[in-house]
């Protein structure tokens, strides 16, 4: 019986790790993305006119930078170890 349910876990874990594997381009990218477009955008409408009413799409394409570029990081790190076992 623990045999039986080893190979089912072991099962589970590989069909996990496949999925993770597909979406972790949609998981980087997005958000990468849409901090780039809030940047593109605060770049265009705000600092090429001089307006400082656009300085909050500049705060949250950073942070949303910033934070994804930390957590990818480690994401990808883990993905690399499993992927590995």
């Amino acid at each position: 019986m623990e045999n039986k349910n080893d190979t089912r876990k072991e099962n589970i874990q590989k069909l996990l790790l496949r999925l993770e594997l597909w979406f972790a381009p949609v998981l980087i990218i997005v958000p990468i993305g849409a901090s780039l477009f809030f940047l593109w955008d605060w770049y265009v409408r705000g600092f090429s006119t001089g307006s400082s009413l656009y300085d909050g799409e500049l705060l949250i394409g950073l942070l949303l930078l910033i934070g994804n570029l930390m957590f990818d990081i480690f994401f990808l790190r883990s993905l690399r170890i499993l992927k590995k076992k």
